[in-house]
């Protein structure tokens, strides 16, 4: 049976491609923003068992097929600029959101995706200590023990004394329980995970990345990110080829909108009578033949 859409069916649904985000998979396209200190997240992000992508911009387009996003808020910046509406829109839809923050303030709050109730304050400290049943002490990078932070100059750049709320994980304090230094919740189908810290420094290529720490901080964030049900769609994941491969990656890998995107809706619907992985949770088998 031929699928019929009008215009304004098509135009409603180039609207929603901009929102869609990646399903589930056998692995994750993990974007990086933001370096303050030259350290990569690219190891930590390939020993999780994902692929790294440098995102330029924090906007729909860029992030669409990402799994995953590591923002670096470095000295003297805003958070609030770089968790953007469309950065909270794909995390509700699923994405994994890694905060590594160097100027947590009295403003950090609100820029945090839901606005969970703590007040962060900036107090550099040395000394990090893991909260117990903290669910990143052992992965694919390794195990974390409570020393494994220690003696970074500066291990952390702030805390939270606030009361932790209930759907918030507290990972990680100083020597101080009261003072929380990271969190992970999470918002609509996706994950936060912040933590007021300066890791890019200590990360491979980082300035100090022969600090005593640089071990820890390679171990705390790639098992992050193989720890958080991190996945993701791909059209290459989902078994299209040939001509449908090329289609799909149109419609969901490419970023198009208005018109372009509208016009490989309608050649899709034409031919396969159907929508592709990113719009339907039913994928089409692959055609016979191109």
């Amino acid at each position: 049976m031929n699928t019929r859409i009008t215009t304004g069916m098509l135009a409603m649904l180039g609207g929603a491609m901009a929102l869609l985000t990646p399903g589930t998979g056998s692995a994750a396209n993990v974007g990086t923003y933001g370096s303050c200190f030259g350290g990569s997240k690219n190891t930590a992000i390939t020993a999780a068992g994902h692929t790294p992508v440098a995102v330029a911009s924090l906007d729909a387009a860029s992030l669409q097929g990402l799994g995953g996003l590591i923002i670096e808020n470095c000295n003297g910046s805003s958070l609030s600029n770089l968790v953007t509406a469309d950065v909270k829109t794909a995390v509700s839809g699923g994405m994994l959101l890694v905060i590594d923050d160097w100027n947590p303030n009295g403003s950090t709050q609100a820029a945090l995706p839901g606005t969970p109730a703590l007040t962060w304050q900036l107090a550099p400290g040395s000394q990090i200590d893991l909260v117990a049943g903290m669910p990143y002490t052992t992965g694919p990078g390794g195990t974390l023990t409570n020393t494994s932070l220690d003696q970074g100059n500066s291990s952390n750049h702030g805390f939270t004394t606030s009361e932790i709320t209930a759907g918030i994980t507290r990972l990680l304090t100083t020597n101080n329980p009261s003072q929380t230094v990271a969190i992970a919740y999470m918002y609509g189908n996706g994950r936060v995970v912040y933590s007021a810290m300066p890791l890019d420094a200590y990360l491979p290529g980082g300035s100090i990345s022969g600090s005593v720490i640089a071990p820890g901080v390679q171990t705390y964030m790639t098992n992050i990110l193989a720890n958080s049900g991190l996945v993701s769609t791909t059209c290459a994941s989902e078994g299209y080829t040939g001509t449908q491969l090329t289609w799909c990656q149109n419609i969901c890998e490419k970023g198009y909108t208005g018109a372009t995107l509208s016009m490989w809706i309608r050649r899709w619907l034409g031919r396969w009578h159907d929508l592709p992985y990113c719009a339907n949770t039913t994928p089409p088998p692959p055609p016979q033949g191109d």
